[in-house]
């Protein structure tokens, strides 16, 4: 919705602002899709009969953006409300602020290395002797370290199918741990984000490990295997 209502504003300042507006032929009102109640709301008093227009956009994505982020919203938030206070004591959210609340449940959206490394365990199927897992561990744990925050975002998306981690130890069910797979620089890294685990082929080469972790967790795609 953002990118859409943004897009809109852009249309509106260019040379070609008017015939762009008539090509797309929006009116102040909303076709609702069945989650919603179904159906078509006005925006504005008569709105299905107003043309958006480059002179009105702004109060179009106004209008729109509250519709359908307090409007359409309301009812399930009530509801998400009381089902949230039938098992949470209200005194017991009184002193969190909206900040320590989206913690809670969302975790810490900075993504800790040092924190995952603590929360991580490895399983060896690769069968190679010990000192060749643990220069591959190093390898791993310092690419993951030079890593951008964009990126240990993305890699933590791929491992557990949350772009954060959890606040504390208690949050994270279950553990996420990396399970070491036999020699193959042929194929990429997959993952099981049921149960928060990356499985990554022992590579021939720091170098190999980080284009293909990289490519890897660019494509969003879970390997279930």
């Amino acid at each position: 919705m953002y990118e859409s209502l943004r897009q809109l504003i852009r249309h509106s300042l260019t040379g070609e602002a008017e015939a762009v507006f008539a090509a797309m032929d929006l009116a102040f009102a909303i076709d609702l899709c069945k989650e919603e109640g179904a159906g078509q709301v006005e925006l504005l008093s008569g709105g299905v009969n107003i043309p958006v227009t480059p002179l009105n956009v702004y109060e179009y994505v106004r209008k729109y953006a509250e519709h359908r982020m307090l409007v359409v919203s309301e009812q399930p938030l009530h509801a998400m409300r009381k089902g949230l206070l039938d098992v949470i004591p209200k005194n017991a959210l009184e002193d969190l602020t909206a900040e320590d609340f989206r913690l809670l449940v969302n975790g810490c959206g900075e993504v800790n290395v040092q924190m995952l490394i603590s929360f991580t365990s490895f399983n060896d199927e690769s069968g190679e002797n010990a000192d060749k897992l643990l220069q591959f561990k190093r390898w791993f744990w310092s690419i993951v370290e030079k890593m951008s925050m964009t990126e240990r975002q993305d890699l933590v998306y791929f491992w557990t199918s949350s772009p954060s981690l959890p606040a504390s130890e208690e949050g994270f069910q279950p553990m996420p741990s990396i399970t070491i797979r036999p020699p193959d620089d042929q194929h990429l890294p997959t993952a099981n984000t049921c149960i928060s685990r990356l499985y990554v082929p022992l590579y021939s080469s720091k170098q190999i490990l980080k284009q293909k972790l990289l490519l890897a967790i660019k494509t969003k795609n879970f390997g279930f295997v």
